[in-house]
C-alpha cells in the first residue's frame, strides 16, 4: 500500500506513511498518518459493493440514532467507497479512546459493556430501510459436508503446524458430535431486529472506564437481541461467572432482560454455533489467516454445555 494511492482517492492532505495493522479476520486495516492527523483504513476482501454499502447504511442509520461510531470520509469523487489497486476501500477518523485487552476485561468493565449494549438496543431502530440478512443456520447434513472439506483441507497440508492439529481434531469432534445428537433446530420465540451483528470487546472503544465508541459494522443481521447477548457473553467474556453476571446487571439496568428471553437467545446461539463454520471455512478454503486466532484446542465443547455451567 503506497501513500499516494490514498491521497489519490481522499483528500486528507500530504499523505507520510500507511502501515499495515493487524487483528483484521475478514478485511484489511492500515493505518494512514497525515499532516493533518490518523485514519484508519478499511481495505475489503470482498468484492461485493452492496456488502460494503450495506454497511454504510448501517453506520448512518447508528449516527442518526445517536451511536457514537465514525462515519466514512467522502471520496475525492463522491460517495465513501474508493478503490485502492482494484479493490474496494473506506476512510474512517479514529475512534476516541482503545479497545480494552480481553485479559485485563474486569467486572466494571464487562458491566460498562452491558450497559452500552443495551443503550444501542435502544437506540437502534429495530427496522432500517435497506436489506439486512437474517441470522440463518445450515441444515445438519450441509453442516457436516462443509466440514468434511475443511477435514479434507487440512489432512492436504503439507507441513501442519499446532493450530492446524488443533483444528484437525476439533473438526473430527464436532463431526461425531453431530452425527451422534446434533441439536434440533430452534425458532426464537422473540422477534427479530436490526442488530450491530459483531458486538464483541474488540469493537468498543473506551475512553477511561466508559465506552466511548464502537466500530465495524459489517456484520449487521436482524436477530433477537438476546442472541447479541449471548453472542458477547461467550465471545468475549468467555462465560466467566463474575463477568457475565456484571455484564448482564449492566444491561438490565439500562433495559428489561427476561431469564426467559435470555433462555431463548442462549438456545438460537447454541443451535447457529453447533452449525457455523465459518472460522474454519475462511482459514481452510478461502485462505484468509486472520481467523487462525480463535482456533483453540481440543476437545470441542459444544456451547450448549458451557452455557449450562453457566446458567
Amino acid at each position: 500500500m503506497k501513500p499516494e494511492e490514498v491521497a489519490r482517492v481522499w483528500d486528507v492532505g500530504a499523505v507520510q506513511a500507511v502501515r499495515p495493522l493487524g487483528g483484521g479476520s475478514i478485511n484489511g486495516a492500515w493505518r494512514v498518518l497525515t499532516a493533518a492527523g490518523a485514519f484508519h483504513l478499511r481495505v475489503y476482501r470482498s468484492p461485493d459493493r452492496a456488502r460494503a454499502g450495506r454497511e454504510h447504511g448501517a453506520i448512518a442509520a447508528a449516527v442518526a440514532a445517536g451511536v457514537p461510531t465514525p462515519e466514512p470520509l467522502p471520496t475525492r469523487s463522491g460517495g465513501a467507497l474508493g478503490q485502492i489497486g482494484g479493490e474496494l476501500a473506506a476512510l474512517f477518523p479514529l475512534a476516541p479512546g482503545a479497545p480494552v485487552p480481553r485479559r485485563a476485561l474486569t467486572p466494571a468493565y464487562a458491566a460498562a459493556l452491558g450497559t452500552f449494549l443495551a443503550e444501542l438496543h435502544d437506540r437502534l431502530p429495530p427496522a432500517v430501510p435497506f436489506e439486512v440478512p437474517q441470522l440463518r443456520a445450515s441444515s445438519i447434513e450441509r453442516t457436516v459436508e462443509r466440514l468434511e472439506r475443511v477435514e479434507a483441507a487440512l489432512l492436504a497440508l503439507p507441513a501442519p503446524d499446532e493450530v492446524d492439529s488443533w483444528a484437525l481434531a476439533r473438526t473430527r469432534q464436532r463431526l461425531a458430535h453431530l452425527r451422534a445428537s446434533p441439536l434440533p433446530d430452534h425458532q426464537p420465540a422473540f422477534p427479530h431486529r436490526f442488530l450491530h451483528g459483531d458486538y464483541h470487546d474488540g469493537n468498543v472503544f473506551f475512553v477511561g472506564t466508559r465506552p466511548a465508541a464502537l466500530i465495524d459494522w459489517e456484520q449487521t443481521r436482524l436477530a433477537p437481541r438476546a442472541w447479541e447477548i449471548v453472542r458477547c457473553l461467550d465471545l468475549s467474556l468467555k462465560l466467566d461467572p463474575a463477568l457475565s453476571t456484571a455484564f448482564l446487571k449492566g444491561y438490565r439496568e439500562r433495559l428489561p432482560l427476561s431469564a426467559d428471553e435470555l433462555a431463548d437467545g442462549g438456545a438460537f446461539y447454541a443451535f447457529l454455533q453447533e452449525r457455523n463454520v465459518w472460522t474454519y471455512e475462511s482459514v481452510y478454503i478461502e485462505g484468509n489467516p486472520g481467523p487462525r486466532r480463535f482456533i483453540g484446542p481440543p476437545p470441542y465443547v459444544p456451547f450448549q454445555v458451557r452455557w449450562a455451567a453457566l446458567t
